[in-house]
């Protein structure tokens, strides 16, 4: 007979760890070599980055962990590609290796640039084109794999580079571009290029979907070299678009329909669809309320879904050319990520991301949940319930509502560690996903412009309602906790609704939108202009929404987090709040890590956060008493 405790929520003893979720290795991205079948991933942990493959004997081999591997054009992303046991990576965003899988040590075959990520090896091997910037100029660029002659810039014009791929035969090239002042999710073009002569260069160049409001993206060829596929989405929901390249026809392969089918191109080389060698199928990932799933879809249109066993949401995926198994960057519930394979046996693990086995019944499984705002717009959202077996308590739960950062991101059903470590503890947890977030529509993204710092408090308070109304959380023991974007959302809800939450957590959060405006990088240089509006004619509205010309209205106890080198978010930004709050004697904490950035990486950064936030919210919640 099992024995079940009774103790107050938020004090429940849980298997689940925060050394091990301080250590959990994250896995950044996968790809297949077309000729050997070699499978190659990049993961990293809080020690560093290493480079892997699985040879087609299913031999397991780390290619390099002495580099700081990473795509450094906007937020990264497009770290590596590989071809016929060949792997080029770029060192810390700024500078491109090659490294022979079977013997050799890496070395450099570029200039260092002021970032740059993407590479993307010619079918015959001996070119290779990346995107780079320099002087906050990008381009395209062209270098020979060896090395032996200096980069070619090869297109340029366009503010923003992203995802070059070749044509099959390597007489063609396509890339997603865009300009200022959209980002990428509000309008890109997606062009295609013809390259003539030895090197290649670009002779004609035309763009073929896309544009302004309309963006483009993912673009890829058939392994036949008939086809260039694209995601677009000029309408409510996105598209996957086929464009003949023997008559220059178009047609939607894939309507969305309340399905997301592209996420917001923060980083480089994102993927969510691939071709199957036969040129015949693709497979791609649908994104409902937050909930993944793998389909293949045939060029008559006709699409089924396939088999990924317990996972519930997949990131990233690459399709075999060889033998069309596919890879993916997946979890579930009670599954931290790891990296899948999908083959004609089922659905198996090729690497996990820690060592930490905890059975499936502790985990909190995501519920999609929804509820009118005041003015009658619907708000969505996850929540996951205490979840438990060995603990039970009469009544509510205390809850921590979550507010994602960008502000054009989503809350997802992935394993949500930080979720899950405080689930098992005896709390409630929402993942709110705001007006602004994607996978909704493009109207419910877009309904943010204009209007954040304003939408998504009364999102954020709507979710608090909501909660208490529902009886899934006391109303009385409610916090928030936001990151970057999410922090400016959390500030400015305790500013404006003062005693409606007990505490607040605040992670390199976003205090003053006129410092933003100039400390912010070229990618995120005009995203104030749609999101609040332009300046000067906007000043007001500027300072309105800033937190730190308000933050003597902060009442709440409010726990700060910053990377002292964060340079998106400089550390004054959370100073200001801080000065505030020992101003006015509001009981609050303030940690600063040294040597951490915008987002924590180092394993006794993410331990130390977690732990203090745990203290923070026992004590806020007067659990303990």
């Amino acid at each position: 007979m099992i024995s079940v405790e009774r103790r107050p929520f938020g004090l429940w003893g849980s298997p689940i760890s925060a050394h091990a979720r301080a250590g959990r290795m994250r896995f950044m991205d996968v790809r297949w070599d077309a000729r050997t079948g070699t499978l190659a991933w990049l993961e990293r942990d809080g020690q560093g980055t290493r480079l892997m493959a699985r040879l087609p004997d299913g031999t397991r081999r780390v290619l390099t962990d002495a580099f700081d591997i990473r795509g450094g054009e906007a937020y990264g992303g497009g770290e590596f590609d590989l071809l016929d046991g060949t792997v080029v990576f770029f060192e810390r965003g700024r500078q491109l290796y090659r490294i022979e899988m079977n013997s050799g040590a890496a070395r450099p075959i570029t200039p260092l640039f002021d970032s740059a990520a993407s590479p993307a090896i010619s079918p015959d091997g001996r070119w290779v084109f990346f995107v780079a910037s320099q002087a906050e100029e990008s381009a395209l660029y062209l270098v020979d794999s060896q090395g032996a002659h200096p980069p070619v810039k090869s297109a340029w014009g366009a503010d923003f580079y992203m995802d070059p791929v070749w044509h099959p035969q390597g007489n063609r090239l396509a890339w997603m571009e865009w300009d200022h002042p959209d980002m990428p999710w509000d309008g890109a073009r997606i062009r295609l290029a013809d390259l003539e002569g030895d090197p290649p260069r670009i002779t004609r160049s035309r763009i073929v979907l896309g544009g302004a409001d309309a963006p483009a993206s993912q673009p890829a060829f058939s392994p036949d070299g008939r086809w260039l596929s694209c995601l677009a989405g000029d309408g409510e929901w996105d598209q996957l678009t086929l464009i003949s390249l023997e008559h220059g026809g178009q047609r939607a392969l894939v309507q969305g329909e309340g399905v997301a089918l592209a996420p917001p191109a923060w980083v480089q080389g994102i993927r969510t669809y691939g071709w199957h060698g036969d040129s015949h199928r693709i497979a791609y990932l649908r994104n409902q309320a937050g909930v993944s799933s793998l389909y293949t879809v045939d060029l008559d249109g006709r699409s089924q879904p396939a088999s990924q066993g317990a996972f519930s949401w997949a990131a990233q995926m690459a399709v075999s050319p060889m033998d069309g198994q596919i890879a993916l960057i997946a979890s579930g519930p009670a599954q931290p990520p790891c990296l899948a394979r999908l083959d004609a046996h089922g659905m198996s693990i090729v690497a996990g991301s820690g060592t930490e086995e905890v059975p499936a019944v502790y985990f909190s499984t995501a519920q999609p949940l929804s509820w009118p705002a005041d003015d009658g717009a619907l708000i969505h959202g996850l929540y996951y319930p205490p979840t438990n077996p060995d603990f039970a308590w009469q009544g509510l739960p205390p809850a921590v509502i979550r507010v994602h950062s960008g502000p054009t991101m989503q809350a997802v059903a992935e394993f949500n560690e930080e979720a899950q470590y405080f689930t098992s503890r005896g709390f409630a947890w929402l993942e709110l996903n705001y007006r602004g977030s994607t996978g909704y529509g493009r109207s419910y993204q877009s309904a943010l412009n204009g209007r954040w710092g304003e939408l998504d408090v009364l999102d954020t308070v709507s979710a608090a309602d909501g909660l208490a109304a529902a009886g899934l959380a006391d109303g009385r023991r409610l916090a928030l906790y936001g990151s970057s974007a999410g922090g400016y959302t959390v500030l400015n809800t305790l500013i404006r609704y003062p005693g409606k939450f007990r505490a607040g957590v605040d992670a390199y959060g976003v205090s003053n939108l006129f410092k933003l405006e100039e400390d912010t990088h070229k990618f995120e240089r005009y995203a104030n202009a749609r999101l609040i509006g332009p300046l000067p004619q906007a000043a007001q509205k500027y300072r309105d929404w800033s937190p730190e010309f308000h933050a003597d209205s902060i009442r709440d106890p409010l726990a700060i987090f910053q990377g002292a080198d964060d340079p998106v978010v400089p550390k004054s930004q959370s100073d200001a709040i801080a000065a505030a709050l020992q101003r006015n004697r509001v009981p609050h904490l303030y940690r600063v890590y040294p040597g951490e950035g915008h987002r924590f990486r180092k394993s006794e950064t993410r331990l130390d956060f977690i732990l203090t936030m745990e203290r923070f919210l026992v004590e806020q919640f007067s659990l303990a008493n």
